[in-house]
């Protein structure tokens, strides 16, 4: 097994101005591949060793999901539960129709929360009334049902602040905050010692930002859009995370919902509800944008894999997403084999055509899958 290609991908990232990264590759519980090059920070040139900590944005989102499936398991919510059963607040909200407010066809449910199909959007700091240095995630949701949804529940996919307020809905069902519920019932049992929404950990990469403008890659320190203080959870992007506890979580997914301790958080049923396009029509719409390349769908808050005839090399219904930082994950439940990928530069241009398909592509050929 010759997996000097993830090698190379990565060096060549270095050269391409990317100042760190690190891989995972996880197969049956057992770490079968690692690699960490570059450094910590450019100016102290602390190298990566594998245990800093990154902002890993939308790579929360799986774990979001994972959380309301298991709620799912215990009966506590259901796809088709509307919003407004737990958030009374979202029973007056009002859909922008051609300029003139009326009512939703349907209310929004869980699933609209977890295909991006809700119609909300992502303004949440411009738009929001208030102050954002006491938003709490419960008051986000109460905020975003006062705008008016760009659509009708249901009639297409857009990405937006959905996962958060899926977050919101998870904290009014159990009665526990967001944080210590995926504490108690996911990172514990997996041994995830080392993911939170505790952005004052040490030590962290430093973040960095791709100009535009200029290609230039500078530091911004430890600014986060979506992280407005310490009492925000952000289900859709704010977990704080390490290479290795966030391959805890991805072998677990692959690996039919068993973590490599023996602590079962999913059926394999739910798993695989996870992975079953969505948004069948909605794929081509120009909103649906996947970073790993062609052939994906949406699932219930991830990519699926649905079509394999440009010659990708990973099975239908692989499933993972990435994050605003470069992060990204690949779960294969099929073969119980998974990706995790850190960096911490925001912005970067080139992973799509250069590294996460043709990655995923020469690791499957490595391995004979």
């Amino acid at each position: 097994m010759d997996l000097s290609c993830v090698q190379k991908r990565m060096d060549h990232l270095l050269e391409l101005g990317v100042p760190g990264c690190s891989i995972s590759i996880r197969k049956d519980h057992k770490e079968i591949y690692r690699y960490i090059c570059g450094v910590r920070d450019r100016d102290t040139l602390v190298p990566m060793t594998g245990e800093e900590y990154f902002y890993i944005f939308s790579c929360t989102k799986p774990i979001t999901v994972a959380a309301a499936m298991q709620l799912m398991e215990k009966g506590v919510i259901s796809l088709d539960t509307p919003v407004a059963d737990i958030l009374p607040e979202f029973g007056k909200v009002m859909v922008d129709e051609n300029g003139t407010l009326v009512p939703p066809r349907e209310p929004i449910t869980v699933h609209h929360l977890m295909t991006m199909s809700a119609g909300l959007n992502f303004n949440v700091a411009n738009d929001t009334i208030g102050d954002l240095n006491t938003l709490t995630t419960r008051q986000m949701a109460s905020l975003m049902c006062r705008k008016p949804l760009l659509f009708h529940p249901g009639d297409r996919y857009k990405y937006s602040i959905c996962l958060d307020v899926l977050a919101s809905v998870m904290e009014e069902a159990t009665g526990v905050r967001y944080g210590e519920y995926l504490r108690k019932n996911i990172f514990e049992p997996l041994g995830m010692e080392h993911t939170s929404f505790n952005r004052n950990v040490s030590p962290m990469a430093t973040q960095y930002k791709c100009l535009n403008e200029t290609g230039e890659v500078i530091n911004i320190g430890n600014e986060h859009p979506y992280l407005f203080n310490d009492h925000y959870e952000s289900g859709g992007g704010g977990l704080v995370s390490t290479l290795d506890d966030y391959a805890l979580f991805a072998d677990a997914m692959a690996c039919g919902g068993v973590g490599a301790t023996g602590a079962r958080i999913l059926t394999e049923a739910s798993i695989d509800a996870l992975r079953v396009n969505q948004i069948g029509s909605f794929v081509r719409d120009k909103e649906f944008m996947c970073y790993t390349g062609p052939g994906y769908g949406y699932g219930l808050g991830v990519r699926t894999l649905i079509d394999k005839s440009q010659g990708q090399r990973s099975p239908l219904g692989e499933f993972g997403w990435d994050g605003a930082n470069g992060a990204f994950v690949i779960i294969d439940p099929e073969n119980h084999l998974s990706f995790s990928f850190m960096q911490h530069i925001r912005n970067w241009p080139r992973l799509m055509g250069e590294f996460y398909a043709p990655i995923r592509d020469e690791v499957y050929d490595a391995l004979g899958l």
